[in-house]
């Protein structure tokens, strides 16, 4: 270098670099499609150019280093268009033009099997034109090409008469049609609303639309009118939610335990996926261990595929769940993401959907059987005869809740409404699939700085809804404590709620005497929860 420039700056300056390269590297890492992060960061680069063109570097040195720096600010322009979780597989060909040799536009060819499926999912030609590429009416025509629906009638129908007047008569549109009549949807309105009293109409139609019922949003607001009344307020529940930033379906599913129902030992485990709020697997057990939850993740695996990254909090229930991913999907890249429940807001909002659903319903019956029916929950005999007589009751309504919620339709900022299942599979063609292959490679080792990869996939909106808040904290006490809310890795303190069902009290010959004589006494496919009460008050009952 020339003399002016002092060894101090020489060494600053050097320092700088490599500090600067660093964090160009972990922001490339870490904040891909993120483009106010990586604007900020090829700002601090432009900085550091500036700063050492002052220092009067030699011309080879200098041309290293405008070289080096404007690799550096190519590599962020392009990061900022690129997706933060790219695809395991290229996407798939759904639809394509072909050339036919004859005269006029190329033939648009679409995929069959996708055609089919969509289908399933959003019956609507105009619905599916946007993911074919084409127009309606050609999905329509290649529907009808594939046998996948029936033509319908022409708009109008031209007839001459023997006198020589025509007359034109239009063809009324088509009707969806009504599978229920109106007592048969109210029969099933009824059932819904026994088993899931705070149901509004998304949630009614999704649980309708799970069970196969085609029934239009007009007489589900008539049907819920003559069942249940005027209610104070139907229809404008809606939740305003910001745009959810991770790159599409299983690229983060998120995963928690909710412990309202603990002191009876019953815990709800849950996963979701971040980008879709699908609902990937939910049970009601009698324990918090980490192999019961490991075993719920690998149930959901075979159906929707393997996450990139999984977020959960740090209990340690979650422990095989982080070593499992870590050796499936790689170390050091943040495939498990431990942080406080308090920052876990997609599932957090979710908890509260499900207490509102069916938590809090159970959790006032068993209330109510310590009250008037002398529960005890610290008598094992007491809450092994709950788990018996109960614990499947549960489980049914944590299927029919959770089949409810991902075919009922949600309205999401920018996006038109669309259900958790029709968003799932839509991400999958669209953002091309994650998670499918049947082996992965495990990754190279990439530094990740810890506070972005902390955040990854938060919502920090619903961290500020204080019922979601309020919910979180009287079914998490725990996470009232001070300690760091973003770590890098598994936490130096793990929090663990034991939770252990107790064991069979008697010989297996009495509950099958019990399992036998139980139908005799009480109506045990009732969803009614004071006709359930009538199986405490059995002789074998409690007290």
């Amino acid at each position: 270098m020339e003399e002016n420039c002092t060894p101090l700056a020489v060494i600053n300056l050097q320092l700088s670099y490599h500090e600067l390269s660093r964090a160009v590297t972990r922001a490339l890492h870490t904040q891909i499609g993120d483009a106010t992060q990586l604007g900020n960061q090829r700002r601090e680069v432009l900085r550091f150019l500036e700063a050492a063109e002052i220092a009067s570097f030699p011309p080879d040195e200098w041309t290293t280093l405008t070289r080096s720096t404007a690799v550096m600010t190519q590599l962020l322009d392009s990061a900022s268009l690129q997706s933060a979780d790219p695809p395991d597989n290229a996407p798939i060909l759904i639809s394509e033009r072909v050339k036919t040799g004859q005269r006029g536009c190329p033939r648009v060819v679409v995929n069959e099997n996708v055609l089919a499926s969509a289908l399933e999912i959003r019956p609507s030609p105009t619905g599916l034109a946007p993911l074919f590429g084409c127009s309606a009416q050609t999905v329509h025509c290649r529907i009808l090409d594939h046998g996948l629906g029936v033509p319908g009638q022409p708009v109008f129908q031209r007839q001459e008469h023997p006198d020589g007047t025509v007359t034109v008569d239009w063809n009324q549109p088509p009707v969806r049609p009504q599978n229920l009549s109106d007592d048969e949807l109210d029969g099933g309105m009824q059932d819904i609303l026994q088993r899931f009293p705070n149901f509004g109409r998304r949630m009614i139609d999704g649980c309708l639309h799970a069970a196969g019922m085609n029934v239009t949003r007009e007489r589900i607001c008539e049907s819920y009118l003559r069942v249940h009344g005027a209610p104070t307020i139907f229809g404008d529940r809606s939740i305003h939610r910001r745009v959810y930033k991770v790159a599409g379906a299983n690229s983060l599913w998120h995963h928690d335990g909710q412990h309202g129902l603990i002191k009876y030992k019953l815990v709800i485990h849950c996963f979701i996926d971040g980008h879709t709020r699908l609902v990937t697997g939910m049970e009601v057990n009698t324990n918090n261990c980490a192999q019961t939850v490991l075993d719920l993740f690998l149930k959901a695996i075979p159906q929707y595929g393997i996450p990139s990254r999984v977020r959960g909090d740090h209990g340690t229930e979650n422990v095989n769940v982080a070593a499992w991913m870590d050796e499936n999907r790689g170390s050091h890249r943040g495939s498990y993401i431990y942080g406080r429940s308090i920052h876990n807001t997609h599932i957090e909002r979710l908890w509260y959907d499900v207490t509102r659903g069916f938590g809090q319903k159970w959790k006032n019956f068993f209330i109510d059987l310590e009250v008037h029916y002398r529960l005890s929950p610290v008598d094992p005999v007491h809450i092994w005869l709950l788990h018996h007589l109960f614990l499947p009751l549960i489980h049914r309504d944590a299927e029919a809740w959770v089949a409810t919620w991902n075919s009922h339709s949600m309205q999401i900022q920018g996006q038109s409404s669309q259900s958790p299942r029709e968003m799932f599979f839509f991400s999958m063609v669209q953002d091309s699939p994650r998670g499918i292959r049947q082996f992965i490679p495990e990754p190279e080792e990439e530094d990740i700085l810890a506070v972005d990869l902390a955040q990854y996939g938060m919502d920090w909106q619903e961290a500020e809804n204080q019922d979601v808040m309020r919910h979180l904290l009287d079914h998490n006490p725990h996470e009232l404590d001070n300690e760091a809310p973003f770590v890098n890795g598994a936490p130096p303190h793990m929090n663990h709620i034991p939770c252990e069902g107790p064991p069979l009290p008697f010989p297996p010959k009495y509950v099958l005497h019990l399992d036998v004589h139980l139908p005799m006494h009480a109506n045990v496919a009732s969803e009614d929860m004071s006709v359930r009460r009538l199986r405490i008050q059995l002789p074998w009952g409690p007290g």
